[in-house]
């Protein structure tokens, strides 16, 4: 009985696998994409205005784009990696984890 719950539970969240996961990656991303921005600043700082423009116009389009575009695929494997009766487990784990990733991040700022 508990197993049919299972995969019930798990039945509910495959189709919207996809979304699930890019919802994960921009959530990390945007938790911690504040400490990929002071990394670049750090390198770029002492640059020219434009080159400075320019760098971080390509990271936030090209470089958080390749993030999540390249990702995306990573962490639908993981989730179906689980099987067929954790994925809605491991999946609801997921954001309980990015959730207490965010309360920590956001007590450190």
């Amino acid at each position: 009985m508990i197993t049919d719950l299972l995969v019930q539970f798990s039945d509910f969240f495959r189709p919207h696998l996809t979304f699930i996961s890019s919802a994960l990656i921009a959530t990390i991303l945007t938790i911690y994409g504040g400490h990929l921005n002071k990394a670049i600043w750090a390198l770029v700082g002492n640059a020219h205005f434009v080159i400075r423009t320019l760098v971080f116009v390509a990271l936030c389009t090209f470089g958080y784009g390749a993030i999540a575009v390249y990702c995306l695929p990573i962490v639908e494997e993981l989730f179906l990696f689980s099987g067929h009766m954790w994925l809605g487990v491991l999946i609801v784990v997921s954001f309980a984890f990015i959730g207490y990733l965010a309360e920590k991040h956001s007590r450190k700022e």
